[in-house]
């Protein structure tokens, strides 16, 4: 069993991986989007020698917010590539085993009448870009570490095109079973569990991604099939939430 951890908010990089290995996780996946754990302030070397330390596993989260690879704007897409290349050369330096990456969102809007998402202003478009500009950016790079994380809905555009690119390349995934658990679209991840090598692991009601320990909401655990032997992390970047999670896990593979 590969479980790890996301690090508590609080943590400074030190924390971290004296936590995770006080504790017996595996690996530990750095948010990129914190600004202690970004590439600005935490060096490959700083980081390389902090998994020597304590023998524990690095792991990258790319940048969500920064990136954004279905924007309108065709420079906003660009720099996210640019931005994805950085980190892959990061990751390479620090000698990460996964990277997750997010495909990005469309923007809803603020009206007299509430919340207003027009998801059919961007299907041809999202088709458009993923299927010429996200295609042969993987096909031109090395892609075995780079992993696509589930985030927002996924109506059937989006769900063709990733599934191109899966047909097309090597690309990787990462299974987040709390936004299946709350968003629509996400069963094309599991259609595709041969290429899942991390699975976010985090609780909710089904409505709101909250990010609650596991046990305290209703996510499904059994649909992470049990030949799966890839990294398991913990995604609640709260020390409590983490030992829980972890108890939770034990308590409940000891009678699989």
């Amino acid at each position: 069993m590969k479980l790890g951890i996301q690090p508590d908010v609080t943590h400074k990089p030190k924390d971290a991986f004296e936590f995770a290995s006080k504790h017996r996780f595996s690996h530990v996946e750095i948010l990129m989007d914190h600004p202690l754990y970004s590439m600005e302030n935490l060096s490959h070397a700083e980081l390389l020698e902090l998994k020597e330390s304590y023998g524990v596993d690095v792991l990258l989260h790319a940048p969500a917010t920064s990136t954004n690879f279905i924007s309108v704007s065709g420079t906003m897409r660009k720099a996210s590539y640019e931005e994805l290349i950085r980190v892959l050369h990061y990751a390479e330096r620090c000698d990460a085993k996964v990277v997750t990456f997010h495909i990005g969102w469309n923007p809803g809007f603020i009206t007299a009448r509430g919340f207003v998402f027009p998801k059919e202003l961007y299907s041809k478009h999202n088709y458009r870009v993923l299927t010429t500009e996200m295609l042969n950016f993987l096909k031109d790079i090395e892609c075995d570490m780079l992993a696509l994380e589930n985030t927002i809905s996924l109506d059937e555009s989006l769900k063709k095109a990733i599934e191109i690119l899966l047909e097309k390349t090597d690309l990787k995934l990462t299974f987040d079973i709390g936004h299946y658990n709350c968003r629509e679209g996400h069963e094309i991840f599991l259609n595709w569990f041969d290429r899942v090598v991390n699975v976010h692991l985090h609780d909710n009601k089904g409505e709101l991604d909250e990010h609650l320990a596991l046990g305290e909401g209703n996510v499904d655990l059994s649909v992470i099939p049990k030949n799966y032997n890839g990294y398991l992390t913990l995604e609640v970047r709260n020390e409590e939430a983490m030992l829980k999670s972890k108890d939770y896990l034990m308590q409940r593979w000891k009678h699989d």
